[in-house]
């Protein structure tokens, strides 16, 4: 049994590698950027951090010359990998039980960018992106008016984004068929990657047309009594802020934000900025902490974080089981309503759980 930094830098070591990494965004990322490479007729090995929704599977074997890795910085991963090309979408504060500071989390994206001998594209919208960008010369891209790679014309929909890229003296059009200016951003990082790699620009961007979504990044989960769940994976204080600033461009008539903290480590630690995170939503609930491999934390709970966006102007409660949360929602949803499952944790659980109460009336 080898661990996975193991066989990610043994696969490395054979099949030449485009790397996706970043805090947030690195998993659609990666998948968004095998989205494209299939729009340009290309066959690419992959693997993702998350199931692609139209293979289902985060895995395959195809051309061996063109391998996109999510490459991942948790536990220091990404340290041991071999990279052809490289995409940093950000760089913020996460995995310090790990790393310890964040100091340290930046200095390893910069020790992986300096080793990569093609082309390094981080997003200059993103402060600790961009001050790495400095540092190594990188080319950037964003909405930010000085990106080498730029984003205009932005349109949100409901369910998409539309917006133009100008970089290398040309402008393309792109559509992706996934809500937000995250999106928007990560698939304009995977085409000025591709820009920069020589690839056929245009026919990636007609690839990112058909892309289907990663489970669990904003997967519609149910519709039901014109009520509509939708399961995320958000668990980090940007990563939350941002689906939610997607949800509210739709016409909805509320948007709840159902939220599971994930890890005690990380809600000690993060839990004003979490609290304020979840503001943009019409209601907020919170309940307790998924552990993962971590032991409890005398007086560190869900409660912490619902406080905090209390305090930050959220009508926000408390349920402190996340078995509880169906009974507690499903008499309070109305029609036109979207309820966000946000959480790294087994909050996706509770979208079958709604539909079973919403059916049954209990």
């Amino acid at each position: 049994v080898w661990t996975r930094p193991r066989l990610l830098a043994a696969l490395t070591a054979s099949l030449p590698a485009v790397g996706i990494s970043g805090t947030h965004g690195k998993t659609t990322g990666t998948a968004l950027a095998v989205a494209a490479a299939r729009g340009a007729g290309l066959d690419p090995s992959f693997v993702v951090g998350g199931l692609l929704v139209d293979a289902n599977t985060n895995a395959h074997l195809g051309d061996p010359g063109l391998f996109i890795l999510e490459a991942d910085e948790a536990f220091g991963t990404f340290e041991d990998l071999e990279l052809r090309s490289l995409l940093v979408t950000s760089i913020e504060a996460d995995h310090l039980d790990h790393y310890g500071t964040l100091d340290r989390l930046e200095a390893a994206f910069l020790s992986v960018a300096r080793r990569v001998p093609g082309p390094v594209v981080v997003c200059r919208d993103d402060p600790g992106a961009a001050a790495m960008a400095a540092e190594t010369g990188a080319v950037t891209y964003g909405t930010d008016a000085g990106a080498d790679w730029h984003i205009g014309r932005l349109r949100h929909g409901q369910w998409d984004v539309e917006f133009t890229l100008a970089g290398r003296g040309h402008s393309y059009s792109v559509r992706v068929p996934k809500p937000g200016l995250h999106i928007a951003r990560n698939a304009a990082g995977v085409l000025a990657l591709f820009g920069e790699m020589g690839l056929d620009v245009t026919a990636a961007a007609a690839g990112l047309t058909s892309f289907s979504g990663v489970r669990r990044r904003f997967e519609i989960k149910a519709r039901l009594g014109g009520i509509t769940v939708v399961d995320d994976y958000a668990h980090h204080p940007t990563e939350i802020a941002a689906t939610i600033e997607a949800a509210r461009r739709g016409e909805w008539n509320r948007v709840w934000a159902v939220f599971q903290p994930h890890r005690f480590t990380r809600t000690e630690a993060l839990a004003p900025d979490l609290g304020a995170s979840l503001t943009g939503a019409d209601a907020v609930v919170v309940c307790d902490v998924y552990p993962a491999d971590e032991r409890p934390i005398p007086g560190v709970t869900g409660r912490l974080v619902a406080d905090a966006a209390a305090a930050a102007g959220a009508a926000a409660e408390y349920v402190p089981s996340r078995r509880d949360l169906a009974r507690v929602l499903a008499p309070r949803l109305e029609r036109g309503d979207l309820v966000l499952l946000l959480g790294a944790g087994d909050i996706a659980a509770v979208s079958d759980e709604l539909v079973m109460a919403l059916e049954t009336g209990r």
